[in-house]
């Protein structure tokens, strides 16, 4: 067990001021710990163990104190509940650790330093991500410095509410939860708190319904697609960009444009995933080799495809120009095409890569490799990604039962 108090140390510094120091005992063993103030002992308020209001800085460091004493009772805490044995040597480092971080990171500075190291390390996507959800939280508060101190159960009910009534998705409101979840066990790790400023042991983001259905090509409507031809080279185009991600694994349309020749070996494209940081091979078929024939580069260019229009492109510039291709000559072309082909689905680009997963889904291909496959990190991920695909084994049990 241990105990500890704030008092004065015993001398006194040429102003008459003694440093006011926590004074520990545990296992009879005694030591103490300045906070870094000082105060006359007529200002001292030896019942209270507190400044009195005679000091011209009486609350700012009665606020301090208070700030310290929350700090070592949940370093002490986690130790209890954790089971692990301290010293007060142990305990005096720690606070050193966890006081000094605490006085100079709230959770705006801890979270805005999480997003320029990702755009330093080019995640420009995943670094988006978390902007957003910072300048959701900036809104919801209504401030832009936030203490984490400031986002327990309640308030992450209460963001909730507010994201809801903004009318975004509950896929989206699941997005910033997990964010702010991921910005919190960093700051764990970190030692910036502890755990027991950890909101999401009440709050579960599971409860979140995520939206409807993926949309999805079948293996007859895949056909259909390949047969499609048209005068117009824009839907050819859509078509083909289509059906490469599809027979290259889902790969998203950021990492197409930035394929590069030197990523070719033989007859397979090896590359990282720009979202996962995954190496991803596969194997190109008759068809994808085509598309990249049609499609390939001039000779002065490293990349494969001939989409990117400057010599050095930066992240910002590769995100913008993916986008733009999507948005003006992909995407619209293939609600187009769907029309045409009688198809009543709502496709786009990325459904190629719900349509390949759907497809291994339904040959009964394993998770683990489904996983490889998408270039995932882990079989959570894959697992939660196939939950909103279709399941052809639950229909084929309904079928049988109600034939």
């Amino acid at each position: 067990m241990i105990t500890y108090n704030f008092t004065l140390a015993p001398k006194a510094n040429a102003k008459g001021e003694k440093s006011i120091i926590i004074y520990f005992i545990k296992d009879r063993k005694n030591t103490s710990l300045s906070i870094g103030k000082t105060c006359k002992e007529k200002d001292w308020s030896i019942e209270t163990s507190r400044v009195k209001k005679s000091h011209p800085q009486h609350s700012y460091i009665n606020k301090f104190i208070e700030r310290r004493i929350k700090i070592i009772d949940e370093i002490v805490d986690d130790y209890d509940k954790n089971g692990i044995f301290f010293t007060l040597t142990d305990l005096i480092s720690k606070i050193k650790t966890v006081s000094g971080r605490k006085l100079t990171l709230t959770y705006t500075k801890f979270h805005e330093r999480i997003i320029e190291e990702l755009n330093k390390a080019d995640k420009i996507g995943t670094a988006k991500v978390e902007k957003d959800t910072l300048n959701s939280l900036h809104r919801f508060f209504r401030k832009k410095e936030i203490g984490f101190n400031e986002i327990d159960y309640s308030a992450l009910k209460k963001f909730e509410a507010y994201c809801i009534s903004r009318g975004n998705k509950q896929s989206s409101i699941a997005i910033r939860m997990r964010t702010l979840r991921s910005v919190f066990n960093q700051a764990i790790k970190s030692q910036i708190i502890t755990e027991k400023q950890y909101p999401f042991k009440q709050y579960k983001i599971s409860q979140l319904k995520e939206s409807g259905k993926k949309e999805y090509l079948n293996e007859d409507e895949i056909e259909l697609l390949k047969a499609y031809e048209s005068e117009y080279e824009k839907y050819v185009f859509a078509r083909d960009m289509f059906l490469f991600s599809y027979y290259s694994r889902g790969i998203n349309f950021l990492d197409l444009i930035k394929l590069e020749t030197s990523y070719l070996n033989g007859e397979r494209i090896n590359y990282i995933r720009s979202k996962t940081g995954v190496f991803v091979s596969f194997k190109l078929n008759e068809y994808t080799h085509n598309i990249i024939q049609k499609y390939s580069a001039n000779g002065n260019s490293k990349y494969l495809f001939n989409i990117i229009n400057t010599e050095n492109p930066t992240q910002i510039y590769l995100k913008n120009r993916s986008k733009k291709v999507l948005t003006y000559y992909v995407n619209q072309q293939l609600k187009d095409i769907m029309k045409e082909l009688k198809i009543n689905k709502n496709i786009s680009y990325y459904c190629a890569r719900h349509s390949f997963a759907t497809a291994l889904k339904f040959n009964n291909i394993s998770i683990e490799t489904i996983r490889e496959a998408l270039g995932q990190k882990d079989i959570k991920s894959t697992m939660s990604y196939l939950n909103t695909l279709p399941d052809n084994k639950l229909d084929k049990i309904i079928e049988d039962v109600l034939k």
